[in-house]
């Protein structure tokens, strides 16, 4: 079947030049087949999409040997020495090729280095609305490897605060996210294990954490996850950061933990949060209409609360992972202590008495100081010799 285009026109009515985007690694190969990818009434463009993600595109023609005759009923390429020439009804047109990665990333660049970030490994503990905006964020910033984990479904009422959509609903929240993720970069590493932290094979870890390279990063909203998290962080020799909300995400917390650094782990540091803290423990599978059944409680906040306490956390993550980068400044990391409150809003009417603790709305505290309780003395120096 013949693909129909509407060509596009310009303020006098003449018709706008047709272009095709393609990667030069894909215009270097030469290779026969469908062509996929989506062609762009408004703009006359054809976006041939990279090899890792042509069975989400539309079949726009065919890539014709060498020497063959362009069709002149469509779109198609022939192959040439130089490459790939595209037409249209048998006409050429502009073609313009790009590296991908170095242009997803080109305008991180004196910023986050590509090559630097892309040897980084997150370990994303938990893949709902905090981990997978994490997640998200973390590959647009150029991390190029990622362990996803979560046992949950992607469900209706998720997508009010998550960064997947209705066509993601009823997969695995990992396996979503994993497409997200290859939507921003194709090239992208990522490992799926679709259950809890404490039952994920040690193979995977064992060959995606490096040390120094690697962060776990706490999402679950679980304060027994992050407390096992971190432990598995100290193992490895690699960094942890957990990021927990409080009742209805008025307020959350962010918590992080480096190897070497002389740090309490969060259990040494918080435990179960005592006193300092107003975290919630999350409820899975409940509905905003189920609030007042009799020991159902439902505290998940709305999104722009959620992302405001989890990009600061973000841009601690990056920091953390560009610590031993000399050329890196830090943003967050020398200025925040191991242990932050971040403050949505200072009004009781939403957070109750505790909220009482802030000053102002968007608070973000720089004083408060955790160390170690004494039946957790020195328990990450420890596991960090028994490995050895």
């Amino acid at each position: 079947m013949i693909m129909e285009i509407k060509i596009p026109k310009n303020f006098f009515g003449e018709d706008i030049e047709l272009t095709v985007f393609i990667s030069e690694a894909q215009l270097k190969s030469k290779t026969e087949g469908k062509i996929c990818g989506k062609y762009f009434e408004d703009t006359g463009i054809f976006n041939i999409f990279p090899e890792e993600l042509q069975y989400r595109g539309d079949v726009l023609g065919d890539i014709l040997p060498a020497g063959s005759a362009p069709v002149d009923d469509g779109f198609c390429g022939v192959i040439t020495d130089e490459g790939v020439d595209f037409y249209w009804k048998a006409k050429k047109i502009k073609t313009e090729s790009y590296s991908l990665y170095q242009n997803i990333f080109s305008r991180n660049k004196g910023i986050l280095e590509t090559d630097v970030m892309g040897k980084k490994c997150a370990v994303i503990l938990g893949c709902g609305s905090v981990g997978s905006l994490v997640a998200m964020e973390l590959a647009r910033a150029g991390v190029g490897h990622f362990v996803l984990v979560d046992a949950d479904t992607l469900e209706y009422h998720n997508l009010c605060r998550h960064q997947c959509g209705i066509e993601d609903v009823g997969d695995l929240k990992v396996n979503a996210l994993k497409r997200k993720l290859l939507n921003i970069n194709p090239d992208v590493d990522v490992v799926t294990f679709g259950g809890i932290i404490q039952n994920i094979p040690k193979t995977i870890l064992d060959e995606k954490c490096v040390p120094k390279e690697t962060i776990f990063v706490g999402c679950a909203d679980n304060r027994t996850a992050d407390v096992y998290s971190n432990r598995i962080a100290v193992y490895y020799d690699a960094a942890f950061l957990s990021i927990g909300f409080w009742e209805r995400a008025y307020a959350g917390e962010i918590f992080y933990h480096i190897p070497g650094k002389g740090m309490p782990c969060y259990h040494c540091a918080l435990g179960d949060g005592g006193n300092m803290s107003g975290r919630v423990e999350a409820n899975h599978h409940v509905y905003s209409n189920q609030e007042n059944i009799e020991g159902v409680k439902f505290e998940p906040g709305i999104s722009v609360d959620i992302n405001f306490i989890t990009c600061i956390g973000i841009k601690l993550i990056i920091d953390i992972l560009n610590s031993s980068n000399e050329d890196y400044t830090p943003r967050l990391l020398d200025h925040l202590k191991q242990y932050t409150l971040v403050c949505n809003t200072n009004d009781p009417k939403i957070g109750g008495e505790m909220v009482e603790i802030f000053s102002y709305p968007l608070q973000v505290t720089t004083s408060l100081i955790v160390g170690f309780r004494n039946e957790c003395d020195g328990q990450c120096k420890y596991e960090s010799e028994e490995k050895e």
